[in-house]
């Protein structure tokens, strides 16, 4: 943790900025996952500021025993932000000597409700005692792509929760389950194998509702011999994972066998073609030349994957607008699909790790091979 201070103060002197502060006062649904990766708290609220030589937690009533557990340890001093806000933030801006300071606000963890909250309450203060916010992008989501040895060992243990639960799931799978019932088993499934949670709302989409990424599930049974996607995560200690299949309760028919066998040869593309300083777009493209020589370029409208970390959906982004290069220690997702209104869809997700140079898979889910299908 005090070399991820360490990292955050190199960006404030790159970028021109006296600290950075993560989440207003009261927006309790914002900066939870910058906040944990900065200071280790683990609950539901509380500011993180930054300064060249200091580290503060503000923490309320509720969390300052948490926070002083938590934070205290990792190198921060614990603010009692007792009170009224508009009482305690100038206090806070006090403490940490900021007047005439620049103070960087990380613009996703900030919502402009909170940004003037923020100046309100230092109306009262004489114009030299306030700070010039300075909204910045990516500070601390720069430091996150990249995987600490130990951020890796909690991904892994999240990733074989999900993997375990969805094996489970399939085996119970009959015609008569509901999408809703199965995504329902997954959840049950990813408790008793010891994760925390869902990490993300389960998609389970049968037959056309497929052609739908991101389908809802519904009170509708799975049904028999068509394509069911099921897109599902678990969480672990804060950590994330996401993993898709797509199988068949009966018999796969011909075009499903035609279909997942393209999408499963543009996944190994991309697995065997990504190399560190690799630009991401040209990361999507590998398995976007396989559809697209398959012809169901179409059918393939998303990225190629996404980051994965605290949030389920982090950088870096493997797609074609994509101006991100894919570096050593990078965790993403590689899920190509192909969507078909009125059939159905097929998509395959794993979870991957850039590793001396070449992605190593680190979801290892039963799925189908082009000969099993």
């Amino acid at each position: 943790m005090t070399d991820r201070l360490t990292r955050i103060r190199i960006e404030l002197q790159e970028r021109n900025l006296d600290a950075l502060l993560v989440s207003a006062p009261g927006e309790e649904e914002l900066g939870g996952a910058n906040r944990r990766y900065v200071s280790g708290f683990t609950g539901s609220t509380g500011q993180v500021l930054v300064t060249r030589d200091r580290a503060i937690f503000a923490a309320d009533f509720r969390y300052i025993e948490q926070a002083e557990r938590e934070c205290a340890p990792r190198g921060f001093e614990v603010f009692h932000a007792l009170g009224a806000r508009k009482d305690w933030f100038p206090q806070l801006v006090n403490e940490a000597a900021l007047a005439g300071k620049r103070v960087g606000l990380s613009t996703r963890d900030l919502s402009y409700a909170g940004y003037l909250a923020m100046l309100d309450y230092l109306e009262p203060l004489p114009g030299p005692d306030r700070p010039e916010f300075v909204p910045v992008k990516g500070v601390t989501e720069k430091l996150r792509r990249q995987k600490e040895p130990e951020e890796l060992a909690l991904l892994q243990r999240a990733i074989e929760i999900s993997d375990a639960a969805f094996e489970r799931l399939e085996t119970a799978l009959t015609p008569e389950m509901t999408e809703t019932a199965a995504a329902g088993v997954f959840a049950a499934n990813v408790k008793a194998a010891g994760g925390e949670d869902i990490s993300f709302p389960t998609i389970v989409a049968a037959g056309p509702r497929g052609a739908m990424p991101h389908a809802s599930p519904r009170l509708e049974p799975v049904g028999a011999d068509r394509p069911i996607v099921i897109d599902m995560g678990a969480r672990f200690e804060g950590y994330c994972s996401d993993l898709t299949r797509t199988v068949v309760v009966g018999q796969p028919d011909a075009k499903f066998r035609e279909v997942y066998g393209i999408v499963f040869e543009a996944q190994q593309a991309a697995i065997d073609g990504i190399e560190s300083g690799m630009k991401a777009s040209d990361a999507h493209m590998l398995a976007q030349a396989v559809i697209d020589r398959a012809g169901y370029g179409a059918g393939f409208g998303h990225g190629l994957g996404h980051g994965v970390g605290l949030d389920v959906h982090e950088d870096p982004y493997l797609g074609t607008s994509s101006e991100d290069v894919l570096e050593e220690g990078m965790v993403f997702t590689i899920e190509p699909g192909i969507y078909l209104p009125g059939w159905g869809g097929v998509r395959i997700e794993d979870i991957v790790v850039l590793e001396n140079g070449r992605p190593r898979v680190l979801s290892h889910a039963r799925k189908l091979t082009p000969a099993g299908v």
